[in-house]
């Protein structure tokens, strides 16, 4: 088999990786942690050409949806089972959320959200989930035919029509302010912390 290059932060203390499958109500997690976090919002901006001028004049059309995107891999070296007790708890939040009581979902029933924080620099928020798809690596299957070693692609929706929006609209416009004046003081004393590599 070949080798694997896990990421494992290795600190005296740390939060682990996490995140709260609130539509089936458990806890996903993890000591591997994800690959680079992409962060996105769409800035919409309309242009309009209008005839005889040299310009187009720009009329702003509103935000996207703040997409976070990431994969993680899920490994367990386990001659029974392999990664097959996690891949199910992701398998959960690509099928209509029903609970972990219910032998089936009912029509309608709404797609899962969940609770995430980790690693964005946000509080905790709750996401809609838009993508949960596993790739199992070629040569890690155990002797029962189970996968050992699958990377899963995890892409999440922002839902910013939920209550506790409210907390991070109020919380960025704080943390803005007191990095303005942080970051002016540290420049008018010449104190810029550099960047420290782990």
């Amino acid at each position: 088999m070949r080798s694997i290059v896990q990421v494992v932060p290795k600190f005296s203390f740390g939060v682990p990786w996490f995140m709260y499958d609130l539509s089936n109500k458990q806890l996903i997690v993890s000591k591997i942690v994800p690959s680079d976090i992409r962060d996105t919002k769409d800035i919409i901006l309309a242009e309009t050409p209008i005839p005889g001028l040299n310009y187009h004049p720009v009329m702003p059309g509103g935000g996207g949806n703040r997409k976070l995107a990431f994969t993680l891999q899920l490994v367990k070296r386990d001659n029974f089972v392999g990664n097959v007790l996690l891949l199910k708890q992701f398998d959960m939040l690509r099928n209509q959320a029903k609970g972990f009581g219910a032998l089936a979902a009912r029509q309608f029933n709404p797609m899962p959200k969940v609770l995430y924080y980790w690693g964005t620099g946000s509080l905790p928020l709750v996401y809609w989930v838009a993508k949960a798809d596993p790739t199992h690596k070629q040569g890690w299957v155990n002797s029962f035919g189970q996968p050992m070693y699958s990377e899963i692609e995890i892409e999440l929706l922002l839902d910013e029509t939920h209550a506790v929006y409210k907390a991070e609209e109020a919380f960025r416009r704080a943390v803005a302010v007191i990095s303005e004046k942080v970051q002016i003081a540290q420049v008018a004393l010449g104190s810029m912390t550099p960047i420290r590599t782990y």
